[in-house]
């Protein structure tokens, strides 16, 4: 089943910022189920927790909204939508390109790198431990980006994913359905949602975003919406926070209705 073919849509939670858990989560954004793992090595944690998120997503026969505090946490949704025999394409809205590798960045954050070993660039030994197979560069969309580092331009330049800006999202050639739809919460203009770990102005308003996701539900079948609330733990602390953008996933799946 898949995101046109039903009005209800499961909400699974995953309360991390990769290692860090996130208790705060759980009270801002409530859900119908949640993964949790036992506290250890933090790349231990991750693999397990990842597998974990992967068994419910293959294990779902509904459309299901992911939501985190951190962007890799799609290589275990769509690892687990590949699972169930789909080949999603993929529409990553960011204000960043997450398209580093260990290569390029100067940081070695790993959400930065979460596009790239989406499509097998990065992180064989994190996405071999989940069975995630790369996704195919010329079925991915990144929209929205703005804060793009030099070795990820280069990279991206060289590479088949293709840049849109959100509003193009209504009316571009998009991949073959079904969709792995990625909204790092980001993406939106930090005039419009405060408490941001890594604001980048100059982005769309939340209502564009909205317009957008709406847009994409119109258009076509989505799988799994990945939902990255890369907010500061004291932003997820407040619910009053995250209300908008809880608001823009339920729009985008009641747009099936219409």
């Amino acid at each position: 089943m898949l995101w046109t073919e039903a009005f209800r849509v499961k909400t699974l939670l995953v309360p991390y910022h990769h290692a860090e858990p996130l208790p705060t989560l759980g009270q801002a954004y409530p859900a119908d189920d949640a993964v949790v793992v036992s506290r250890g090595p933090a790349g231990a944690m991750v693999t397990r927790l990842y597998q974990l998120v992967a068994d419910r997503v293959a294990a779902s026969d509904e459309p299901l909204a992911v939501v985190s505090g951190d962007c890799t946490t799609s290589l275990a949704t769509v690892a687990g939508l590949q699972r169930r025999g789909l080949t999603p394409g993929v529409i990553w809205l960011d204000a960043h390109a997450d398209f580093h590798t260990p290569r390029t960045t100067r940081s070695g954050y790993l959400g930065g790198m979460a596009l790239a070993m989406l499509v097998g660039r990065a992180g064989a030994a994190l996405t071999g431990a989940i069975g995630l197979r790369a996704i195919a560069e010329n079925v991915c969309v990144l929209a929205g980006a703005r804060d793009v580092e030099p070795g990820e331009r280069e990279a991206l330049e060289a590479s088949a994913v293709r840049r849109l800006g959100v509003e193009g999202l209504a009316t571009a050639e998009l991949p073959p359905t079904p969709w792995y739809v990625h909204l790092d919460v980001d993406v939106v203009d930090p005039s419009d949602l405060p408490g941001l770990r890594f604001p980048a102005p100059d982005g769309p308003g939340l209502a564009t975003v909205g317009d957008a996701l709406r847009a994409l539900a119109a258009r076509g079948a989505i799988a799994a919406l990945g939902v990255a609330c890369t907010l500061t733990p004291a932003a997820l602390a407040d619910p009053a926070i995250l209300a908008p953008i809880r608001r823009l996933v339920a729009e985008s799946i009641a747009e099936r209705s219409r």
